[in-house]
């Protein structure tokens, strides 16, 4: 199994290159994601029965299993997995776009000047929150896989 963090990074690193293609993800429970990619921005996504915004939550969760980018490869998706143009996907995942950089300045508020700062969030929680499935009984026993 392969970490969700080394996964979103690369994808990160892709659309930071603007790179064309489609980003493909295998999971531990045999389903299949698809990524569009076309000159670094995140047109498509698609999973299992999931489309668009949808895999976007669901992305950070899933257990990958292999992943692969094939550059100009344009896979077939449905139109409900194409995501707006004004979307940042790389936002939403927790992950910096090179377009949008890190920016702290000072505003007013209520009369006081006060700094403000831009944070990127990180996949942390998200790798954290994994949940462990109780064990399989028969007969009022665990059963050892």
């Amino acid at each position: 199994m392969i970490a969700n963090t080394d996964v979103l990074k690369q994808l990160a690193s892709l659309c930071h290159e603007a790179q064309s293609g489609t980003f493909f993800i295998t999971t531990n429970d045999n389903k299949a994601c698809h990524i569009l990619l076309e000159k670094g921005r995140i047109k498509a996504l698609s999973y299992g029965r999931e489309r668009g915004k949808a895999v976007v939550a669901a992305l950070p969760f899933i257990k990958v299993e292999r992943f692969s980018f094939q550059q100009n490869v344009s896979m077939p998706l449905p139109s409900k997995a194409f995501v707006d143009d004004t979307e940042n996907v790389l936002a939403a995942l927790g992950l910096h776009h090179a377009d949008q950089p890190a920016s702290s300045g000072k505003r007013m508020y209520r009369g006081a000047e006060v700094e403000t700062k831009r944070v990127i969030p990180t996949l942390k929680k998200a790798a954290s929150d994994v949940v462990k499935k109780p064990a399989r009984m028969y007969r009022g026993r665990p059963v050892q896989d």
